[in-house]
């Protein structure tokens, strides 16, 4: 159960930041021209991921233990995840977002 939310996050995750670059990339080109704007663009997401992985990479260190997590485990199985719940807020949050970048 856990995987699949985890994959409908990823999937909820990979889409909002496809289409903030989308549009990231759009507001460039009115201000820059359509070459500048996949510049800046590529610019500043190598310098976001480059910092998003120096973050990942320090907090990954402290984490580093041989044991698993049974502790995990048993919580999530005496609390399973309302996975119809999450599935309906995720869609909600797609909907929205497409309504509203449909009026600008």
């Amino acid at each position: 159960m856990s995987r699949t939310v985890g994959m409908m996050t990823t999937a909820l995750g990979a889409y909002m930041t496809f289409k903030m670059w989308a549009e990231f990339q759009d507001a460039l080109g009115t201000v820059f021209g359509g070459a500048w704007a996949v510049i800046i663009a590529t610019l500043t997401f190598l310098i976001y991921q480059s910092n998003k992985n120096d973050v990942a990479y320090e907090t990954s260190m402290g984490e580093i233990n041989g044991s698993p997590s049974l502790t995990k485990k048993a919580m999530e199985a005496e609390n399973p995840q309302p996975l119809a719940f999450i599935a309906g807020a995720y869609l909600l949050i797609l909907v929205i977002f497409e309504l509203l970048l449909g009026l600008v």
